[in-house]
C-alpha cells in the first residue's frame, strides 16, 4: 500500500513539474533572423565643411541574429540576443576647410583641405541587443530599447583629390594633393546606443523586422584629431525571422 503511494505521489509530482515546465517553456520565444543594413556612419547634421554630397552608396551589408524573446506579461516582454553585422557605406563628397590627415608621397601630412574626398567604411561588429517589446496585436510588436557592439575588424579609408590642402594652419601655403587616409586602427572597439523596431508575423513561422539603431558613441576616441567632428553609427536594419 505505501509503495502504491510513493509511486502515485511520484507520479503526481512529475505530471506537475511537466506542466510547469511546459508552461515556462512557452514564455521564451526562439529566433533567428537575416537581414542587411542601410544607413551611414556621418556627423550628427551637416557640418560647414561639407558643401555638397557627390555620391552615396550604401553597399551590401548584411547581417545574422539569433535571439530570444521571454514573455513578462499578456503584452510585455524582454529580448536579446547576439548579432554579426556588417555597417557600411561609401560617399563622395565636395569639403572647403576640411580638418583631415593624408598620407601624400610617403609622409603624413595634416591640415586644411579643400576638394573632393571619397570615403569608404566597412565595420564588422558583434552586437547584443537589449529590448523591451510591447504587443501590439497578435501579428505587430514594436521594440525598443539599446545595443552594445564589439568591433571584430573596421575600415575607414578613402582619399582626397581635385583640390589643395593648407598644411598646420589656414593661412599656410597652398599644397596640390591627390592622397590617401587611412583611419581604420584608429575606430573604438566599442560603440553603443539605441535601438527601435518593429515586427510583423507575416505566418506562422516566419516574420519581417525593421530596426533602427542610433549610435550614441562616436567612432572614433576623443583625442582623434584627424576629422574635426564626431562621426556616429546610423542604420537601418531590415530583414526576416523564423520563429522557433
Amino acid at each position: 500500500m505505501k509503495t502504491l503511494k510513493k509511486m502515485g505521489l511520484a507520479a503526481m509530482l512529475s505530471l506537475l513539474i511537466g506542466t510547469v515546465s511546459e508552461a515556462e517553456a512557452k514564455k521564451y520565444e526562439f529566433s533567428v533572423k537575416a537581414g542587411i543594413n542601410i544607413g551611414g556612419t556621418s556627423p550628427m547634421g551637416l557640418p560647414a565643411e561639407i558643401r555638397g554630397i557627390n555620391s552615396y552608396n550604401p553597399t551590401l551589408s548584411f547581417s545574422l541574429e539569433g535571439s530570444v524573446k521571454r514573455e513578462l506579461t499578456e503584452k510585455w516582454g524582454v529580448m536579446t540576443g547576439i548579432r554579426l553585422e556588417t555597417r557600411a557605406m561609401e560617399t563622395d563628397a565636395q569639403v572647403k576647410n576640411y580638418q583631415i590627415r593624408l598620407l601624400n608621397d610617403g609622409r603624413y601630412i595634416e591640415g586644411i583641405f579643400t576638394g573632393d574626398v571619397e570615403t569608404k567604411v566597412k565595420n564588422d561588429y558583434v552586437t547584443i541587443p537589449i529590448l523591451a517589446v510591447y504587443d501590439i496585436s497578435k501579428r505587430w510588436d514594436l521594440k525598443f530599447g539599446g545595443f552594445l557592439s564589439f568591433l571584430t575588424r573596421g575600415d575607414f579609408s578613402g582619399t582626397a583629390r581635385n583640390g589643395y590642402i593648407r598644411e598646420g594652419t589656414p593661412l599656410s601655403q597652398k599644397m596640390n594633393v591627390d592622397a590617401t587616409y587611412d583611419f581604420s586602427d584608429d575606430i573604438k572597439k566599442f560603440n553603443a546606443g539605441l535601438e527601435l523596431g518593429a515586427e510583423f508575423v507575416a505566418y506562422k513561422h516566419l516574420s519581417v523586422y525593421g530596426d533602427l539603431t542610433w549610435s550614441l558613441t562616436p567612432l572614433f576616441p576623443g583625442d582623434f584629431t584627424a576629422i574635426s567632428f564626431k562621426m556616429y553609427n546610423v542604420y537601418m536594419n531590415l530583414g526576416f525571422a523564423y520563429v522557433f
